[in-house]
């Protein structure tokens, strides 16, 4: 347990200094706010808001999970040192606005040194855990335990995620050429990276369910996750199938392999999960229908259709926010078990309605706004010809806050409550 400590630190800090860049990404792109930032700075604050508070953020969540399913006693070290150094130097590249910002798809990158560097030493923390587990997972594949069935299903996805960067490398082309190189990098092992989230929701799922005292067995849908791994290879395929990652008919079937292979077996999980919530006011029935909430809203909004606006966030955000509602709820949950918290506090009781009611009004807002014209990735409103669009926008605003509100409580909590503990610690020691 005391590693798995170690990766839940590092989860806390990855998602509260990519909270702080989603805040100015956020404000600016509202009418009230986007003349209080650098213009140049919104695409720093862009790629650390993305890299942190989703990409690291929900890999350390996954393997605290896997550490806990299939880790032993034994404190590992390198991996542990290594991801800590990749945040280290990720967060240090955003703050100082290092080389050129690249605003590609799934991991967004800085063109300079210490970036990379950051990024291939997180990645080969998280490849080490990858590999130490392999073995416990290909057994327990098939486990009626829906948390060693969604954990087992993870590692196996994101060995092909790591492995599909290879062909991916020699398909990238020109490396001057950023936007299409990195676009071509991160396309497919990108959209392996959302199998791989999708077992993390199903854990986050499930896990609350085992908080509020309910333990599941699977049955027939311990075979509903094989659609996960089926996919995920199809996926990986086409790297070499189509000769350019990101040419329409590769991504045409990219997106078929995400929509089925994804979104089908969450729906028949969904569907096992609603029939066994049991609705109380406390904060992990909370999160969990607001997760729901958000992450139905997500995929409804890809289901509507996008395009290259602003519906293309929105949908993204929606999924991926509901994983970090749940694995919010679930961090108290840790706190408690691992001694730094008798009780849930009242901040932790409410945070859960600030962060989940904020991002359902951003997600809707993003959505509204799309429709109306709304372009991705852009600096404030001078694209704005129509009076509605301001007031999406403005929404918009007010959900960044309340969820920007949100997670600051989470940060604050979940921090003062692992310092507190320290501090009784120490004094604790200076008395003996």
């Amino acid at each position: 347990m005391r590693e798995e400590r170690y990766w839940f630190i590092l989860s806390i800090l990855s998602i509260g200094t990519g909270g702080f860049f989603a805040f100015l990404v956020g404000m600016s792109r509202t009418p009230f706010g986007h003349q209080f930032f650098p213009e140049n700075y919104f695409y720093y604050a862009l790629v650390g808001h993305v890299d942190l508070a989703i990409v690291l953020w929900l890999m350390s969540f996954s393997v605290l999970f896997w550490t806990r399913i299939f880790g032993d006693k034994e404190l590992e070290k390198i991996p542990l040192l290594l991801s800590y150094m990749g945040y280290v130097l990720i967060s240090l590249s955003v703050l100082l606005a290092l080389g050129k910002p690249v605003p590609n798809n799934y991991v967004p990158v800085l063109v300079h040194p210490l970036f990379f560097a950051g990024l291939i030493l997180y990645f080969s923390g998280f490849s080490y855990k990858l590999a130490r587990y392999m073995n416990k997972a290909i057994k327990s594949i098939l486990s009626e335990d829906p948390l060693v069935n969604s954990a087992s299903t993870g590692v196996v996805t994101a060995l092909l995620m790591i492995i599909s960067y290879i062909p991916s490398f020699f398909k990238s082309g020109n490396a001057q050429e950023y936007l299409l190189y990195f676009e071509r990098l991160f396309w497919i092992p990108g959209h392996i990276q959302q199998f791989v989230n999708g077992t993390l929701l199903l854990i986050g799922w499930y896990y609350l369910l085992k908080l509020e005292g309910r333990k599941l067995k699977l049955g027939l849908l311990k075979y509903a996750n094989l659609s996960f791994i089926l996919f995920s290879f199809f996926t990986f395929i086409l790297l070499f199938i189509f000769e350019d990652p990101i040419q329409r008919e590769s991504k045409v079937w990219s997106e078929i392999a995400y929509a089925v292979g994804l979104g089908i077996p969450i729906f028949i999980h969904s569907i096992n999960i609603l029939k066994n919530i049991r609705l109380k006011l406390n904060v992990f029935s909370t999160a969990l229908i607001l997760s729901f909430v958000l992450y139905y809203t997500g995929i409804l909004i890809a289901y509507l259709g996008l395009s290259n606006d602003l519906r293309v966030p929105a949908h993204y955000h929606g999924a991926v926010t509901s994983i970090t509602l749940v694995l919010m709820a679930i961090s108290y949950g840790l706190l408690r078990e691992y001694g730094y918290k008798k009780v849930i506090g009242k901040m932790a009781r409410i945070q859960p309605y600030f962060y989940g009611i904020g991002m359902i009004l951003f997600v809707l807002s993003l959505y509204w706004a799309g429709k109306k014209g709304a372009p991705r990735k852009t600096y404030g409103v001078d694209y704005v010809n129509d009076p509605s669009l301001i007031l999406y926008l403005a929404l918009m605003g007010v959900g960044t806050i309340l969820a920007v509100i949100g997670g600051v409580m989470f940060v604050v909590y979940v921090l003062s409550s692992l310092l507190l503990r320290e501090r009784v610690g120490l004094n604790e020691r200076e008395k003996g």
